[in-house]
C-alpha cells in the first residue's frame, strides 16, 4: 500500500508574480537583516582603507585639490618670511658699508693732515696758501736740482785739497748751516789730515715740502762714504731735513733739521 503523500501547501498565485512567494519566520528575517548589514559596512570599510592605501601611493602630478593648496600656503608663507629676513638684515648691511666708507675718508683725511703738520713742522707759521711747490714747476725744480748739490756740500772732501772744500763748502751754507760748520772745522780738519781719509756724498732721494719766493724745505735721504787709501772704511745714510733760503738766483743750505 502506497504511502500517502503528506499534503503540501502550495503558495496563491497572484497576478504578475512568476516565482512562489516564500515567507520567512521573523527569526530569519532578523539574521538575514544582521548578516545583510554586516555585509554591506564591510565593503565600505576596505574601500575606504583601499582609497587610503593608493592616496599614499599617488604620484607627485596627481596631488588632490587640498595638498596643492596646502602646498601654495606653505611656499607663500615661505616667501614672506625670506622677504621679512632680508628687510631685517638690510640695515645693517647698509650700516656696516657706511662705516666702512666713512672710515675710509677718515683715513685720508688725517693723512693729508698728518702732511700738512710736517710741512708746519719745518717752517712754522706757513700758510698753505703761500706753499707754491710744484704749483710753480720751473721754481720747484731748480730748487730740488740746488738742494741735491748744497746738501752734500759739508760731507764731501779730499785730504789732499781741504781749502778747495772748505771754500765750496761755505759757499753753499747761510745761516746757521754755516755758523756749526765753521764751529767744527778746526777739530774735523785735523781729524781728516791725521787720517787722510776722503768722503763721497750724494743725495738718493730728495723731496720739495714747501716753496715760497724765497724759503723752501726739503727732505732728502743721503750716502755718505768715508774712504782710506781708497778702502772703504765707513758709510751712512743719513736722513734729513733742510731748510734753504734764497740768495738771488741761488738756494742756500740754512739750516739741517734732526732727521
Amino acid at each position: 500500500m502506497a504511502a500517502e503523500r503528506p499534503n503540501q501547501r502550495r503558495s496563491r498565485k497572484v497576478a504578475g508574480r512568476s516565482t512562489a512567494r516564500v515567507e520567512l519566520s521573523q527569526t530569519a528575517q532578523e539574521r538575514k537583516q544582521s548578516t545583510g548589514s554586516a555585509d554591506t559596512v564591510e565593503p565600505v570599510s576596505l574601500t575606504k582603507e583601499a582609497a587610503r592605501t593608493v592616496g599614499l601611493r599617488k604620484p607627485q602630478g596627481s596631488e588632490s585639490g587640498v595638498d596643492r593648496k596646502r602646498r601654495l600656503v606653505e611656499a607663500e608663507r615661505e616667501v614672506a618670511e625670506h622677504e621679512r629676513s632680508m628687510t631685517d638684515v638690510e640695515p645693517g648691511v647698509r650700516d656696516t658699508r657706511g662705516t666702512y666708507r666713512l672710515a675710509a675718508v677718515l683715513g685720508a683725511v688725517a693723512v693729508l693732515l698728518g702732511a700738512i703738520a710736517a710741512v708746519f713742522a719745518f717752517h712754522p707759521g706757513a700758510d698753505v696758501s703761500d706753499n707754491e711747490a710744484f704749483v710753480d714747476q720751473e721754481a720747484s725744480e731748480k730748487v730740488l736740482a740746488q738742494a741735491r748739490s748744497a746738501a752734500c756740500a759739508p760731507f764731501q772732501y779730499k785730504y789732499q785739497n781741504l781749502d778747495y772744500w772748505l771754500t765750496g763748502a761755505e759757499s753753499k751754507l747761510s745761516g746757521t748751516a754755516r755758523e756749526q760748520f765753521r764751529a767744527n772745522l778746526k777739530t774735523n780738519r785735523s781729524i781728516i789730515e791725521q787720517s787722510k781719509s776722503s768722503s763721497d756724498c750724494r743725495v738718493e732721494t730728495v723731496g720739495l715740502m714747501d716753496l715760497s719766493h724765497d724759503r723752501a724745505t726739503v727732505l732728502a735721504a743721503l750716502q755718505i762714504d768715508t774712504t782710506r787709501d781708497g778702502a772703504l772704511v765707513e758709510s751712512n745714510k743719513p736722513k734729513t731735513g733742510i731748510v734753504l733760503v734764497r740768495n738771488g738766483d741761488e738756494w742756500l743750505v740754512d739750516q739741517f733739521l734732526d732727521p
